[in-house]
């Protein structure tokens, strides 16, 4: 079951916001201010819905901490006159705004858009460690490769041939045998 936080100003608003979300699928907390938000650990939440303004704060510093410190979907609900700022301040950030009144179709798509491009969001960060791997290994192979150039007067093509060659001699990938080149156990 997904968690959501609802924060708002009044017991009888996150009460209001709370309904219109299906309990079937979603768990919901709610708070009503900024301080109760701030002592929940906000890591064990899917969603985190802040109408702003809460009790004491706008609620704009407290979303931009939160944008910090979890990895929920962030939402600001505003009203509809206030909509324009907070786009200009909390979407580069990727906090969603959905503007007052609020209703159940535009509460759940925004909750079903999030969930459907988590996956793809996992996907990217996968591709993203792979290529920045990829992109480290290259580095090292650079580097063993002008330590085999400086060592042996070698072109920067007879240095990574000799890298290729000790490789297959000792079966070990070419990032193996530079790593080992830059710790000057090798050549």
């Amino acid at each position: 079951m997904k968690k959501v936080l609802i924060a708002a100003r009044t017991a009888e608003a996150c009460k209001t916001l709370a309904g219109l979300i299906d309990s079937a699928e979603y768990d919901v907390t709610t708070a009503t201010d900024g301080m109760t938000v701030r002592s929940i650990d906000t890591a064990r939440f899917d969603f985190i819905f802040i109408s702003i303004p809460l009790e004491n704060e706008t609620g704009l510093t407290l979303l931009t901490e939160l944008h910090k410190s979890t990895g929920a979907h962030l939402f600001a609900i505003v009203r509809e006159d206030a909509a324009d700022d907070a786009l200009k301040r909390l979407s580069p950030i990727g906090i969603y705004i959905i503007t007052k009144p609020v209703f159940k179709g535009a509460l759940m798509q925004a909750i079903r858009f999030c969930e459907t491009n988590a996956g793809s969001e996992v996907v990217f960060r996968r591709r993203i460690a792979e290529l920045e791997k990829k992109n480290e290994q290259d580095k090292k192979l650079t580097r063993a490769k002008l330590i085999v150039m400086s060592k042996e007067q070698l072109s920067e093509a007879e240095a990574h041939r000799r890298i290729q060659k000790l490789a297959m001699d000792l079966r070990v990938s070419q990032y193996e045998i530079a790593e080992d080149i830059i710790n000057g156990l090798v050549i």
